[in-house]
């Protein structure tokens, strides 16, 4: 679809609302007919007056069931008009509530085919405020605004119209009033527009939600080192910011708003002088003064829809935004999927001459390498070095600038994006548990696995043993809002899932980062029984649980600058080397008294 063309705003709204969107028109239909009905209790009330003037000097020549007719009408309206409202505003919210399911089904499909890099250039508390706040805002607009847009623009049409029927000179005065307050109010789109004011607003709202969230994240640190962390003072930094910024919006537009307000709550001020002035050249006292109580009662009325309908407006100018911020990711550009699907041909990887660039760094510089199966490739090098680049540009996370990657002998940009997934097993230092279930979140490997298969890919993790002595053992709730589970439970939890998925290759970013000793080596034990076959690379921080790999790779600026096994690279006397005698001396390293 053309960026450039994509509906916005409301159009866009009814478009997302897809087979729904009768619920939306029902709605705007109702209080079109709503608005109509509201004015009903004005012309009962307007005749009322009529008839009371008519006979003010003889009150027994008052047709009462004439006005018992007119009361019974604006009863009727009230009772219609409730009726009429509360259907409006059910449809409106069955609409908001199918459109928000929608919208949030969409961003989750759609970040799933997302590059990674999408994820890297965003905070998490931008990407929260867009699922939830936004798509909130989105949803109290569809609910109650709508209906109330249509009504606070029709509601003042229909009664000026019958205004003029009335008395066109009074109506032109509260025309007039119109003009004036309007006019006073162009001046806050004059130079720069509210809307850009407004982006700058959520752009700075959305600076400071990003930073609460990372504050709270990382409050353990934040309390252990008060006010001196970064967090803590670029959440000062961005909560100031936001309050500066919100002072100088609120100082910029005041006047003018408050002008505005102003000339339309003294309407009474413009509208009797001209009334007490018509009414003296009136013919008949009798005739005119129900036009003036009218105007009197119902001039001011007028513009409580008008202040309603300029409130919404801002919400209106916001949920736009949010809606842009919405397609911006609907309308990304996802990871292309090949036109003509190859499939591969085993679990061989090969990297020819990879360069990849983050933005304008580089990351990787001409790597290359084979990977076959039955083998581990262990990666390592210094923090930066592009370690862990190599294992997701192995998954597709991002795609490569120069150069080739292949499985199977296919190059990966040919391979179906599900396919290469069920080829490929990932096990990262930071790992995710949803919540849900021990059982569940282990089956995410293969969700057509027996509850035996399960119990087996957690054996050979060598994590049965302490989800058996949890309180509800594989049905004990884990993640967000469930039993808390240390670093290394998750890291085994993780393997688990892994092995159960059985793909022929399996990238692992130090599998034994977070197990203790005991552990440690009956997770490798295990594991070098499970790998028959497969092709592994092995992002390595402990070095003494890659010496036996079948290669080892040492990158240093996104470069191998050596390669080979672990005595070969011993006998270089170069990087790994010097690595590797480091790491035997940090092991020695006790505190001293």
């Amino acid at each position: 679809m053309d960026i450039n063309r994509r509906k916005t705003g409301l159009g866009r709204l009814i478009e997302i609302a897809g087979i729904k969107r009768w619920l939306l028109i029902g709605a705007m239909s109702l209080a079109v007919i709503t608005a109509i009905v509201q004015f009903v209790p004005i012309i009962a009330v307007y005749n009322i007056l009529i008839e009371l003037a008519k006979h003010a000097l003889d009150p027994s020549l008052i047709d009462k069931a004439y006005i018992w007719q007119w009361g019974y009408i604006a009863l009727g309206a009230f009772f219609a008009f409730g009726v009429l409202t509360f259907v409006s505003l059910m449809l409106s919210h069955i609409a908001a509530f199918n459109i928000l399911y929608e919208i949030r089904m969409q961003l989750a499909q759609k970040m799933v085919h997302l590059p990674l890099g999408f994820f890297n250039r965003r905070a998490s508390g931008e990407l929260k405020k867009i699922m939830s706040d936004d798509v909130e805002r989105i949803e109290l607009f569809i609910a109650h605004h709508i209906p109330d847009i249509v009504t606070a623009i029709l509601f003042p049409l229909i009664l000026v119209g019958y205004m003029f029927t009335v008395d066109w000179r009074l109506a032109l005065v509260v025309l007039a009033i119109f003009a004036m307050a309007f006019l006073v109010m162009g001046r806050m789109y004059v130079g720069k527009t509210i809307r850009e004011v407004s982006e700058r607003y959520v752009e700075k709202m959305g600076r400071m939600n990003a930073g609460i969230v990372e504050y709270i994240r990382g409050i353990q640190i934040v309390k252990t080192f008060t006010e001196s962390t970064d967090a803590y003072r670029k959440l000062n930094e961005d909560i100031k910011e936001y309050r500066k910024f919100a002072c100088e919006v609120n100082v910029r537009y005041r006047p003018t708003y408050m002008g505005f307000l102003t000339i339309l709550s003294s309407a009474l001020l413009f509208i009797i002088p001209v009334a007490v002035w018509l009414l003296e050249k009136s013919d008949s006292y009798a005739a005119f003064i129900p036009v003036v109580l009218m105007f009197l009662l119902f001039g001011t009325a007028i513009f409580f829809p008008v202040l309603k309908l300029l409130w919404i407006g801002s919400f209106l100018n916001q949920n736009n935004m949010g809606i842009q911020k919405i397609d911006d990711i609907l309308y990304m550009d996802e990871i292309d999927e090949p036109a003509l699907s190859r499939y591969p041909e085993d679990a061989h990887v090969e990297f020819r001459n990879v360069s990849f660039a983050y933005n304008t760094t580089t990351i990787l510089k001409e790597v290359s390498f084979t990977a076959n199966p039955g083998t581990i490739t262990a990666l390592v090098g210094p923090s930066g070095a592009g370690k862990s680049t190599i294992a997701m540009l192995a998954a597709r996370f991002w795609d490569i600038q120069d150069g080739e990657i292949l499985i199977g002998n296919v190059p990966i940009k040919e391979i179906p994006t599900s396919v290469l997934m069920d080829n490929i097993a990932l096990v990262f230092q930071d790992n995710m548990l949803f919540f849900d279930t021990i059982e569940e979140n282990i089956r995410m490997g293969n969700k057509t696995a027996t509850f035996e298969d399960v119990k087996r890919a957690a054996c050979a993790a060598q994590c049965h043993e302490f989800i058996e002595a949890l309180p509800d053992g594989y049905q004990t709730l884990v993640g967000e809002g469930g039993t808390y589970l240390s670093g290394g439970e998750m890291q085994r939890l993780a393997l688990a899932r892994a092995i159960l998925k059985d793909a022929p290759v399996i990238l692992l970013d130090e599998a034994t980062a977070f197990a203790d000793p005991e552990n440690e080596g009956k997770i490798l034990e295990a594991f070098s029984h499970l790998i028959k076959g497969k092709t592994v690379l092995v992002i390595a921080h402990r070095l003494g649980t890659i010496t036996n790999a079948d290669h080892i790779l040492y990158l240093d600026k996104g470069m191998i600058t050596e390669k080979g096994t672990h005595e070969e690279l011993l006998a270089l006397h170069g990087a790994y080397a010097h690595m590797w005698k480091t790491y035997n001396r940090a092991k020695e390293w006790i505190i001293d008294r």
